[in-house]
């Protein structure tokens, strides 16, 4: 059975509207099994009869060369005379790997603006890809979406359900904490749950959330899954796209870029371990973003040319997939980089949760203070320290106090392994919670 999907619930209020919907995400995540979500959707809360809603990949080619050669006859064919929608109740078409369409935005917008009882919903693996040839042709027809790996709410539906519904519990009081910072439901003190939460979510900063490497039992199946990702990921879709030749500098910076996660970017260190020039570098680091490998986050300065400028720090989407770049798959306790992983998985969460924020950058100063991340949300400035250590009582770190003196929010957040609390620092009110619970 499926494991149900986040995202499914923020598609929802548009299924019943007239834009069309775009599923971005990397491969293996599981694309073709939300558009199934999303059929079941339609048919058990929409009412809408299944032969209404037609699907198809363009991973086959038939059906890819019929679409680019007269687009129109080809979608009025799924249309039979009786389950043709109309404008208020349309048939649904999904369209699976999009991304292959030759000139597929112009071929869209052809569609939406002939066939008014047609919703379509497309997904891809690249977001430059599809942005390049959707985007631009369906500004106001289309809304996008991000599909990333399971997030550890999705990885416990699958692993503990048990601890999945204690999580979904406490998982709203910090995301009310963060966002409106009300703290009146916080029974302070150790959580009764962690220890049992702890072990869970550090196999999923191991092992990361591609849902086949989450569904196996067996390790030498997730490591060998893990491996036929990157061969399909890095060497067909990225190599593809940048049209390589050879794929060796691009494994080297990917392999590279894994030693680094939560570290500041030198570029001349990328340049030379990787043996690219600045500006295939930046190429290649564009590539790594855009298929939703890598996630860029830039430092915070109040001038916003400065914060261009500087240097940006570079996490993983997927840290299983960061793990076996490393070749090193082993226990979290025995790794010098937990701290990291753990940083790393709150930034990943965090862009997903805070969707419509303006943005998430780090803070660091010349005298080496440091804040881990600065959320914006609503015209506020919201920062987070991520501490993966167990704590007894409330405790700040000089950077984080120094932000808070500086620039004083109105309320701030420690992530720890195991602590519930509220302190108060000037007018910034500050909530310590189990970084698990994001």
């Amino acid at each position: 059975m499926p494991i149900a999907r986040d995202l499914v619930g923020s598609i929802r209020p548009f299924l019943k509207r007239r834009e069309y919907l775009s599923v971005l995400g990397p491969r293996q995540s599981g694309k073709t099994t939300l558009l199934e979500l999303l059929k079941e959707e339609l048919i058990d809360e929409l009412r809408i009869p299944k032969d209404r809603i037609a699907s198809l990949t363009f991973e086959d080619r038939k059906l890819l060369a019929q679409f680019e050669k007269d687009p129109i006859p080809f979608v009025r064919s799924y249309l039979s005379s009786g389950s043709k929608g109309s404008k208020n109740r349309p048939f649904y078409l999904f369209m699976d790997e999009f991304q292959y369409a030759e000139e597929g935005g112009q071929k869209l917008k052809l569609i939406y603006d002939t066939l008014e009882e047609v919703k379509i919903i497309v997904t891809g693996s690249s977001s430059l890809d599809l942005k390049a040839k959707v985007g631009k042709y369906m500004v106001g027809r289309i809304v996008s979406f991000q599909l990333s790996p399971f997030n550890f709410r999705e990885y416990l539906k699958a692993k503990n359900t048990r601890l999945e519904n204690l999580y979904k519990e406490r998982e709203l009081i910090l995301r009310k904490g963060l966002l409106e910072g009300k703290f009146s439901r916080i029974k302070e003190g150790v959580d009764p749950f962690s220890e049992a939460l702890r072990e869970e979510f550090e196999a999923f900063c191991l092992w990361g959330g591609y849902p086949a490497v989450v569904l196996a039992e067996d390790a030498a199946v997730r490591r060998k899954l893990l491996s036929e990702i990157y061969n399909q990921y890095i060497l067909k879709d990225i190599k593809t796209l940048l049209e390589l030749t050879t794929d060796r500098e691009l494994f080297l910076l990917s392999q590279y870029l894994a030693t680094q996660i939560g570290n500041l970017v030198i570029y001349q260190n990328l340049s030379q371990a990787s043996g690219l020039d600045y500006r295939n570098l930046k190429r290649h680091l564009q590539i790594l973003e855009e298929t939703f490998v890598s996630r860029t986050i830039r430092p915070f300065f109040k001038n916003r040319q400065k914060e261009l400028s500087k240097s940006p720090k570079i996490y993983f989407w997927d840290l299983g997939f960061r793990n076996y770049l490393m070749e090193n798959m082993n226990r979290f306790s025995e790794r010098p980089d937990a701290g990291a992983m753990v940083e790393n998985v709150s930034l990943i969460r965090l862009s997903q949760c805070f969707e419509g924020a303006d943005k998430i950058n780090f803070w660091r100063t010349k005298a080496g203070a440091e804040v881990d991340f600065i959320l914006h949300q609503g015209g506020e400035i919201i920062p987070i320290e991520v501490k993966y250590a167990p704590l007894k009582a409330p405790k700040l770190s000089r950077g984080f106090l120094s932000f808070i003196e500086t620039f004083k929010p109105r309320h701030a957040a420690v992530l720890n392994a195991n602590y519930w609390a509220r302190a108060q620092k000037g007018a910034t009110e500050i909530l310590f919670a189990p970084v698990f619970y994001l």
